[in-house]
């Protein structure tokens, strides 16, 4: 049989640029960006080299410092405007410090699919950031989104938003759940309060988390409040 027949199909490119305005960082994240299924377009030091390189490569992953040029929103601003110029570029946040309120949550409004911290050693892989982000996943460890669902991050806390055509549609009975979830409750109380079995609410979970690509429960609860799913109450 001919070789060129069995050949695997490769896997396709995650194409990865990288806004950060230290020198060393960019050194160190070109370094940790090689991968065969990865190909780094560019390294910005500036905004508006980043907006220049996303229209001309419009890559599909754009990995951003969070604190740019000494603005602490430079980053916020920055991914509000890549989505302008490309908005097929899915931007993931990079940050040395850990970022709290109400920039935490506008980094996401903003666009952001993904956060994580430098030097983490549970998320130093930036390979696999880049790949997860360029397959669609929204991306935030379970430390941080835990985190801020149990400081009580409910809906009122931010401005109502409708979800965009362009989120995922969950039904009624999928929003109610989560709403029960977002309350802290557990399965067998969110199963009482809605007359359903144990198995059927983890069904729901589990369609949820699927729709919303995101990884357990506390995540999708974040995205639910960052994204507009779940109605402001007082």
């Amino acid at each position: 049989m001919n070789d060129a027949m069995t050949e695997t199909p490769q896997t396709p490119l995650v194409t990865v640029m990288v806004v950060e305005d230290d020198y060393f960082a960019r050194q160190a994240m070109s370094l940790l960006l090689r991968a065969d299924d990865i190909e780094l377009v560019g390294v910005c030091a500036s905004p508006e080299e980043a907006l220049s390189l996303a229209e001309r490569r419009r890559p599909a992953v754009a990995l951003v410092d969070m604190r740019l040029q000494g603005d602490r929103r430079g980053g916020v601003e920055l991914i509000r405007a890549l989505r302008e110029v490309s908005p097929q570029t899915i931007c993931g946040v990079i940050t040395a410090t850990d970022t709290t309120g109400d920039l935490y949550a506008d980094a996401f409004i903003a666009g952001a699919h993904g956060y994580t911290r430098k030097g983490d050693t549970q998320n130093s892989d930036l390979c696999e950031l880049a790949r997860r982000l360029g397959g669609g996943e929204w991306v935030v460890d379970s430390e941080i989104s835990a985190r801020y669902v149990n400081r009580g991050v409910r809906a009122y806390q931010f401005p109502a938003r409708a979800p965009s055509g362009r989120e995922p549609q969950l039904t009624e009975r999928e929003l109610e759940t989560l709403s029960l979830v977002a309350q802290q409750m557990s399965t067998a109380e969110i199963a009482e309060r809605m007359v359903i079995s144990g198995n059927t609410v983890k069904t729901h979970i589990a369609h949820i988390i699927g729709k919303l690509h995101v990884q357990n429960r506390d995540q999708a609860v974040l995205y639910a409040v960052l994204k507009g799913y779940l109605n402001p109450t007082r």
